[in-house]
């Protein structure tokens, strides 16, 4: 019984209900944050291990095939592609190089070239080896 003589409802007020979901949301506003960074460096290491893989797929076909076939990057630097394939790359991550193109020839060899993979805060770096075609990847 209270003070005026009547029994209070079980439950919860209105402004409890406030408090807490104030505080879930500053909780979600601390970790939230935390998670986006993880989130786009796995999305930039799989843009990696997609391209070089992809290099590798061109120059066994070129090997297999017995013709010169090249893996060209897309103007905006959004994808690449090669024959009738195309890739494209998540949101966030862009590739450049030098050479635009790499060709690779039917002895296994290429033109050579590095490319750039980038995000907002880190570059990864994919080598082309001229004289065997091999992918070499910079560590990070």
């Amino acid at each position: 019984m209270t003070a005026t003589g009547r029994d209070r409802e079980a439950g919860t007020t209105l402004i409890e209900m406030l408090v807490v979901i104030g505080v879930m949301g500053l909780i979600a506003g601390l970790v939230f944050p935390a998670w986006i960074g993880p989130l786009r460096r796995v999305a930039l290491y799989e843009a990696r291990a997609s391209l070089v893989a992809h290099l590798r797929t061109v120059r066994a076909d070129s090997v297999r095939g017995g013709t010169v076939v090249s893996l060209d990057l897309a103007d905006d630097g959004r994808g690449y592609g090669w024959e009738q394939s195309r890739a494209g790359l998540p949101a966030g991550v862009a590739v450049d190089g030098e050479p635009r193109s790499i060709s690779f020839f039917p002895d296994g060899s290429s033109s050579g070239g590095a490319l750039k993979l980038t995000d907002r805060n880190r570059t990864l770096t994919i080598a082309v080896d001229p004289a065997t075609g091999l992918v070499e990847t910079s560590p990070g």
